[in-house]
């Protein structure tokens, strides 16, 4: 089998030159997921169970006798992700015990993008890459990086089925070939979404627990807040990401109006920057809606209600705030219930079961339909992508591996761990918990990161399966996440998968005006949040307009919109 080779140190130097590869979660707020949910019990079996001591999950079919003994290097190209040892967690201990495969894992050490332009510069690629979708895959492959996938689909038509033959084309790079394997992938009938609005329970309770739906009932209770609570912040959001998506005007973005989304407005990686209407996606500076959001973003900043450092605070700053219970309202598309704001309730339960942060429907302009408001985009084709780079020595066993990973046999090893651990049985497909998960300690549970290492991660089978498994526990023993999806961000989450690969090549005229157009965006967020006046933010919005004219604009949504209604046609079979 012949893959693509690097053809000289020409083209490795421009690559490592051009790949500007992204460091920091775009996943626009497509449903991002936390790489891991889970961990550890103090009544639990122990982790280090021996293969004797658990069972091999009993699943139809013979995905597992397919994989093949293998150790590969894995590198996730975020600057925010460090990966724990393989070694210590159960599932990994299971994968290699039963499957002899194991996964190496390479840090980032919080500099991404460096860190794979010194790879790629040494010709030391990792034998896998977790990335974003898009033009980055596409350079890697462009420079003959990336292994052709297609041979292998023949052979494991267990994953064509698992992932479905309609993701896989969507995946499909210019060239007609695959070279993507999906990551946290949809194949079926329900989204997902992690974007949120939290509540802390303790605060919210002693101001009264008012009505929190509109946006007057926020801007209401953040003043009695910051009244009563000096201390606290009334409201945060997630931090900025990709340098130009400010999760504060994204989330009350979907407030705004209905049936838009946040990754309508950011003109980050993986964003749409564009507003449908009709058939066409219109400038951002002329919606309505936008326009909206920023006026209110603007008052509420300007009345000391959110966080003065919005624009430079880090994850871990945000963290350790909602970690004291010290962030009143707060919201966030980037995996907040999955992610910090999991952890940061069940810290708070433990030590004060009264404590913690509550799930609230998102709030939203007065008239505005509350069942049409979407914080959350998801994408059948997931969260992000693995690749397996022409370094691997045997790529096909790398696919075995997430062929059985991606199935349901393998999602229940990597979410919910090996049998024999918080399960000792699974019926109708679903691990019956045990006293062990019963009785959990959450924030051990945790720490264990059974999650861990889930870069296939199989949305539909996982969702399903956890929901399942909630109904079967007491209420007290069910877990906030879970609730917190089925509740709430599930049913606020919107399907864009229409809009994929909206990202032109950063070297096509198309690519060079949309940077262009992201500095200018950056530039202006800020001064609308410190705009003295509802007039000025205006005023700004409708600057900001006529300079993005000039910039070129109307050629980049022209180019969007072309891509928008080519996507429709594949989803559709034509």
């Amino acid at each position: 089998m012949n893959f693509k080779k690097s053809a000289s140190f020409l083209l490795i130097s421009l690559l490592s030159i051009g790949l500007l590869l992204s460091a920091c979660s775009s996943k626009n707020e497509n449903s991002s997921p936390s790489p891991s949910q889970s961990a550890s019990a103090p009544n639990a079996s122990s982790p280090e169970s021996t293969p004797e001591e658990t069972s091999s999950p009993e699943v139809a079919g013979d995905v597992q006798a397919k994989v093949k003994p293998v150790k590969f290097s894995l590198f996730v190209n975020y600057d925010w992700y460090t990966a724990p040892t393989w070694e210590e967690r159960p599932q990994a201990k299971w994968i290699t015990d039963n499957l002899k495969v194991t996964l190496e894992p390479v840090q980032s050490n919080g500099a991404a993008a460096q860190k794979l332009n010194a790879m790629i510069v040494s010709n030391g690629l990792s034998d896998v890459i977790v990335l974003d979708r898009g033009k980055d895959v596409e350079r890697l492959q462009e420079a003959g990086k990336l292994v052709a996938l297609d041979p292998f689909l023949e052979k494991y038509p267990e994953y064509v089925k698992t992932v479905g033959e309609q993701t896989l084309n969507m995946l499909r790079s210019s060239d007609g070939k695959l070279y993507q394997l999906p990551n946290w992938f949809i194949n079926g009938e329900n989204g997902n979404g992690n974007a949120a609005y939290l509540v802390e329970k303790k605060i919210y309770k002693a101001l009264g627990s008012p009505a929190l739906e509109t946006w007057d009932d926020l801007e209401a209770y953040l003043k009695q807040v910051k009244e009563k609570y000096p201390t606290v912040v009334p409201l945060d959001f997630g931090e900025v990401r990709d340098g130009v998506d400010v999760q504060m005007l994204g989330m009350l973005f979907s407030g705004s109006a209905e049936d838009i989304t946040p990754s309508f407005i950011s003109p980050g990686t993986g964003q749409i920057f564009g507003v449908p209407n009709g058939n066409t996606l219109n400038s951002v500076f002329k919606d309505q809606a936008f326009k909206d959001a920023a006026i209110y973003s603007s008052k509420l900043f300007r009345q000391g209600l959110t966080s003065s450092d919005m624009f430079t605070q880090t994850r871990d700053q945000i963290k350790e705030k909602l970690l004291k219970g010290q962030i009143a309202v707060f919201g966030a598309y980037d995996a907040v219930v999955e992610g910090i704001g999991r952890e940061a309730n069940n810290v708070l339960a433990a030590k004060d079961p009264e404590d913690g942060y509550e799930v609230i429907w998102p709030v939203h302009k007065s008239g505005v339909d509350k069942n049409k408001i979407y914080p959350s985009g998801f994408n059948t084709l997931g969260w992000n992508v693995n690749v397996i780079t022409t370094n691997a020595k045997d790529p096909e066993a790398i696919f075995a591996y997430y062929n059985w990973a991606s199935s349901p046999q393998g999602q229940q090893v990597l979410f919910f761990g090996p049998e024999g651990l918080f399960y000792d049985k699974v019926e109708d497909g679903v691990p019956i918990p045990n006293d062990a998960y019963i009785n959990r300690d959450r924030k051990k549970y945790d720490e264990l990161k059974i999650g861990e290492f889930n870069w296939s991660g199989n949305t539909a089978y996982v969702d399903s399966t956890k929901g399942k498994r909630e109904k079967l526990l007491p209420l007290e023993a069910q877990d906030w996440t879970t609730l917190g999806q089925a509740n709430v961000s599930f049913k606020t989450s919107k399907d864009i998968t229409q809009f994929s690969n909206l990202d032109p090549s950063p070297t096509s005229e198309e690519g060079i005006i949309l940077q262009r157009l992201k500095d200018h965006y950056k530039q202006l967020v800020p001064k609308i949040f410190f705009a003295k006046s509802d007039d000025e933010v205006l005023s700004l919005i409708d600057k900001a307009d006529q300079e993005a004219t000039k910039i070129g604009y109307d050629k980049v949504l022209k180019w969007k919109t072309d891509v928008w209604q080519a996507n429709l046609k594949k989803l559709q079979g034509q």
